[in-house]
């Protein structure tokens, strides 16, 4: 069975049908186009702007987490990195596409769920050159097969891991800070224009969610020329869950 939502461009992702990988089940994939008729979110949470001190506190979590990020992937590939997160920003769902450039962008997406104790959805986005860059530096030590196939396997593998660094650790810290798990699921990964890839993870998110935190990234390694690579991470948590997030965040 297909999922008419996914992929944007068909045989570019890698990993499980993301409808089924988030959702759980392929009866709640929303085709390309669909709205999410769900007003209001969570009963009894002000979805207004959150204030500054609110706003420094996610900041701070986010931050934590990208630091154990960049631990990780110093490990990994043998050398420094550095992360951290300038900005982070309360916005509705429909406003995601404002936050980023022109919509013919090559991008890289990579794309997680949490389904125990608290559902949300988590999502990175990297430009395109970002992301190989990425890819050849975390598999600098290895030949690449002549096979073209086989090379574009290691390389979208490493960016799933990549991923699953920077997605890990920025929920784990989340998930510090609230004593609770929040596991995540295998991620996903695509490429396709910033577009056509935000157009699907509208229509997803807008079955599961009203309103997303993002989390606005810079990651240098110095032995590469400090090269900044930039990539947003989004969360956005199920609007039956929304409240219990805000609670457990203090807010």
């Amino acid at each position: 069975m297909e999922c008419p939502a996914w992929p944007p461009n068909p045989g570019r992702w890698t990993g499980c049908c993301p409808c089924t990988l988030w959702l759980g089940t392929l009866r709640k994939c929303s085709p390309r186009g669909a709205k999410n008729d769900r007003k209001g979110g969570a009963v009894g949470v002000d979805q207004n702007d959150m204030n500054l001190v609110q706003m420094d506190l996610l900041k701070e979590i986010a931050n934590i987490g990208t630091g154990h990020s960049a631990t990780a992937l110093s490990q990994m590939l043998g050398r420094g990195v550095d992360m951290f997160v300038p900005d982070v920003e309360q916005i509705p769902l429909e406003e995601i596409s404002s936050f980023f450039g022109d919509p013919e962008l090559p991008v890289c997406a990579v794309l997680a769920r949490c389904d125990e104790n608290l559902p949300l959805n988590l999502m990175l986005i990297m430009p395109e050159s970002d992301s190989r860059a990425l890819s050849e530096i975390m598999l600098f030590s290895i030949t690449l097969p002549a096979d073209l196939s086989m090379a574009e396997a290691l390389r979208e593998s490493a960016l799933s891991e990549a991923g699953n660094i920077i997605l890990g650790a920025f929920i784990s810290a989340v998930g510090d800070f609230m004593k609770v798990e929040l596991p995540l699921s295998v991620p996903a990964v695509a490429h396709d224009m910033l577009g056509a890839i935000m157009d699907v993870i509208i229509s997803i998110f807008g079955v599961t969610g009203d309103m997303a935190f993002l989390a606005d990234t810079r990651m240098t390694i110095p032995e590469e020329g400090n090269r900044v690579f930039s990539a947003r991470v989004f969360l956005v948590p199920d609007p039956e869950s929304l409240g219990e997030f805000m609670r457990l965040l203090g807010f």
